[in-house]
């Protein structure tokens, strides 16, 4: 139930950076960035705020540029869960630097 909140909170958080735009390619690389983190199976003393820069490569990757946060932890679960991860190589949106707010909260 605590991954299902952190999980549903990480999507309404990612949602902000794209809901100005009615771009559907920008929704679908939010969707897939959320998919992608799943939940983290660590616990966290608070929560974490973060912003996170990349950019989507000619094949479609995230290429992860960077990520604003102090915790270790949290930077490295991020990097390794997207960094060069496939979204859609027929994207339009490629070579181009997006910005995506995460907030991580903490398990009770």
């Amino acid at each position: 139930m605590k991954k299902l909140f952190v999980l549903v909170f990480v999507t309404l958080m990612s949602t902000s950076v794209f809901s100005t735009n009615e771009n559907p390619e920008k929704e679908q690389v939010r969707t897939k960035i959320v998919q992608l983190l799943g939940s983290p199976n660590f616990v966290l003393d608070k929560d974490v705020k973060t912003t996170v820069e990349f950019l989507i490569n000619k094949n479609g990757e995230i290429i992860i540029l960077d990520i604003d946060c102090n915790t270790l932890k949290v930077r490295d679960y991020i990097k390794s869960r997207l960094n060069y991860k496939t979204i859609d190589k027929n994207l339009e949106l490629k070579n181009s630097i997006y910005t995506m707010p995460l907030t991580i909260k903490k398990q009770n």
